[in-house]
């Protein structure tokens, strides 16, 4: 009888405790998934600032291409494919990365480096269609879906088109 109790007792405790530790490793993965996203922002406005004048695929003015904001830039040169520093200190442009130091996903396995979220999800760059330079880096969160609409400018984003996505935007000129 008594160990009956005593079970009785834990199961009462667990139903309280598992509801906390849950929501805590829920917080635990946005305040991760946050920070991996803000040292993403902070990589690409200094690779930006570095490179907005490269020359990429034969266009020497300020690169405007649909994949200017791959993250595996911040890890790779664009031009040579590879870690190779071509930055002029006289004209202080070029890309001088690695931006990031270390992928977070298993580059090995995928071919390239890239990061993930606290939810083993992808971390992708979107430009927004709607404003040049309008650029977000999004979590695609617990679903694992990213559900932020492209044409849709960062400063008009509402709850509905964000979902459970977590992201950081900027705006590069």
């Amino acid at each position: 009888m008594e160990l009956v109790i005593v079970l009785a007792i834990l199961a009462a405790v667990s139903g309280v405790l598992v509801p906390l530790f849950t929501g805590t490793l829920d917080t635990a993965h946005e305040v991760i998934t946050k920070q991996s996203l803000v040292s993403a922002r902070d990589a690409m406005q200094q690779y930006w600032a570095d490179t907005k004048h490269v020359t990429l695929d034969g266009i020497v003015s300020v690169a405007t291409e649909a994949n200017r904001f791959d993250l595996d830039w911040l890890f790779a040169n664009p031009v040579t494919g590879d870690d190779t520093i071509d930055f002029s200190l006289n004209t202080r442009i070029g890309w001088r990365g690695p931006y990031l130091l270390a992928s977070t996903g298993d580059a090995a396995v995928a071919g390239n480096p890239y990061l993930i979220d606290a939810w083993n999800g992808t971390i992708v760059t979107q430009e927004a269609t709607a404003v040049a330079g309008d650029v977000r880096i999004i979590s695609p969160g617990p679903d694992g879906v990213v559900s932020i609409p492209i044409a849709t400018a960062t400063d008009a984003l509402t709850l509905s088109d964000i979902g459970d996505d977590i992201y950081v935007a900027l705006q590069l000129r």
